[in-house]
């Protein structure tokens, strides 16, 4: 026999993870959270370097251009001097609108010189998914550096920068070092692939891939986290003496997030 108490017991316990998936699904994944790091990275002494760092995307059916749109918005008005982006811009789960993502793109480039490295979620490269979106990229004034290095050299400081293949596509192969003398910062996707670069020069790795987790279970963690190695699933984490920054991203898989918002990442290089 159903007794009153354990009626309103089982109601209770049913609007609960009903409150909880709706909190799950419609709230917090668009719930976006800016954070403000320093980093020690230069060398030499020299003036705050600002560098707006973006990952996972994922414009879907469960991220919007808009919410994209508004992750950028925020970013840009940070006034960073470089902006970084870290991979998995898409996901093929729908029809999109490759023109409308390259726009609603293209304030990065207007704000200040921006490069990007692919995902795993950007196929290989030289596949046909991967040129729509390195078209994308490139009509918004955006740089992919796959493999490649570049110099950035601003009245503020020099160092390189280097664009490393997705691990998971077999393509991590980043180029040697050009000038030992300067700092050099890593974008790579995963941030497993401290390991394939561990005996590569870098001060510095920017990472994304993890969503942060996308779900944080108090007393368990992060349970659905795509890496290897769970020390670097989110923020600033030491790897010897050099650092490798994981951002919990702005996208999500599955229309989810919890206890773990989406992030705009600025970075103050010091």
């Amino acid at each position: 026999m159903i007794t009153r108490r354990h009626f309103l017991q089982a109601a209770a316990a049913t609007l609960a993870a009903g409150s909880s998936l709706s909190y799950m699904h419609y709230w917090e994944p668009g719930w976006l959270e800016i954070t403000h790091h320093s980093i020690s990275f230069f060398k030499d002494k020299a003036l705050p370097f600002k560098i707006l760092f973006l990952a996972d995307l994922h414009y879907s059916r469960f991220v919007p251009l808009t919410l994209i749109s508004e992750a950028i918005a925020l970013g840009v008005a940070q006034k960073p001097d470089l902006i970084l982006l870290g991979g998995d811009y898409v996901l093929f789960d729908m029809p999109l609108n490759f023109s409308a993502f390259s726009d609603v793109l293209s304030p990065l480039a207007e704000c200040a010189p921006t490069f990007a490295c692919y995902g795993n979620h950007d196929r290989p490269v030289g596949t046909e998914k991967n040129r729509l979106i390195g078209e994308a990229l490139k009509s918004a004034g955006i740089t992919v550096l796959f493999n490649e290095a570049t110099l950035i050299s601003t009245q503020k400081q020099q160092f390189e920068l280097v664009g490393a293949g997705d691990l998971w596509a077999g393509q991590c192969n980043p180029p040697g070092v050009n000038d030992a003398s300067l700092s050099r910062l890593m974008l790579a996707h995963n941030p497993d692939s401290k390991e394939r670069l561990h005996e590569e020069k870098w001060d510095l790795m920017l990472c994304g891939h993890t969503h942060g987790g996308q779900l944080h279970v108090p007393l368990i963690g992060e349970p659905f986290v795509p890496v290897a190695d769970k020390r670097y699933v989110a923020g600033l984490n030491a790897f010897g003496e050099r650092q490798i920054y994981t951002t919990r991203g702005v996208g999500n898989l599955h229309g989810l997030r919890l206890n773990c918002r989406p992030e705009v990442t600025m970075l103050e290089l010091i």
